[in-house]
């Protein structure tokens, strides 16, 4: 009867510390002086703005006095823009190329959600196998991240003014005198304001300083396209989550971050 007995209260400890929470990170608290909570947050997969990503994030905290979770993204792109002309004049074919990269387009860190949700709490979201909190939350890639996707006439439409103007100037300094006046027929072709002569008076092709200066100022969108090739555009955006796992005393936090690209 003893040997029951024992049995039995052995079972009932057993099953008394399998519903406590494991609190394997208080005792490295009291080794370490470290206060600050654990919190990883899982790798996205890589998707394309407009898709849901399942984000997921465990936490955990010496003394489980973590008070709330908060969600930020935040990203950038580079682009590099690729455009071609083609000039045809009366003897010969001019391909003109330039490349430009654009400077990174930031977005700063913006918040878009936080737990425990209202009528929650953070036990709500306690997992016995983590050992932890385990937060879920489906993240909307917010349509700013989109890819550039036009191409050619439509890109130079949509491309912003900025990044139209150093790629017009850039052309202007691959212009010689018979593209010019192919691209500009109101231009006088034996204008000495706007091409360059050699000491015995023929024409060298160059421009002057205040032919590339008309260049720049004339050579329109509508323009530039009359003349386009091909205008294509490589769009590399990426997007970090970020969560902040905040303590309800001693004002610490722990931050978890991840990147995923745009696709």
């Amino acid at each position: 009867m003893k040997t029951i007995f024992k049995i039995f209260a052995l079972l009932m400890m057993v099953g008394f510390w399998a519903c406590e929470k494991n609190d394997p990170l208080a005792e490295q608290g009291q080794l370490t002086g470290n206060i600050a909570p654990f919190n990883l947050l899982a790798q996205p997969p890589d998707a394309a703005a407009g898709d849901t990503i399942r984000l997921r994030n465990v936490c955990w905290a010496v003394n489980d006095d973590i008070e709330t979770v908060t969600f930020y993204h935040s990203g950038f792109k580079l682009r590099d823009y690729d455009v071609k002309m083609r000039v045809q004049t009366q003897d010969t074919i001019f391909e003109l190329v330039v490349v430009y990269k654009e400077d990174s387009v930031l977005t700063s860190s913006t918040f878009f959600a936080e737990y425990p949700e209202e009528g929650t709490t953070l036990n709500d979201y306690y997992q016995t196998l983590e050992n932890a909190y385990v937060i879920l939350h489906d993240f909307i890639v917010p349509m700013q991240y989109a890819l550039s996707r036009e191409r050619n006439e439509e890109l130079i439409l949509a491309m912003n003014d900025l990044v139209f103007e150093e790629i017009v100037q850039k052309f202007s300094l691959k212009f010689n005198r018979a593209i010019m006046v192919t691209v500009f027929p109101e231009i006088n072709p034996f204008s000495l304001a706007y091409f360059k002569v050699d000491d015995d008076g023929f024409y060298t092709g160059e421009l002057t300083d205040q032919a590339i200066q008309y260049v720049i100022d004339n050579l329109d969108r509508e323009l530039l396209n009359e003349f386009l090739r091909e205008a294509t555009v490589a769009d590399n955006t990426r997007v970090t989550i970020e969560t902040v796992a905040a303590l309800e005393a001693n004002e610490g936090e722990k931050n978890s971050r991840r990147t995923f690209r745009v696709l």
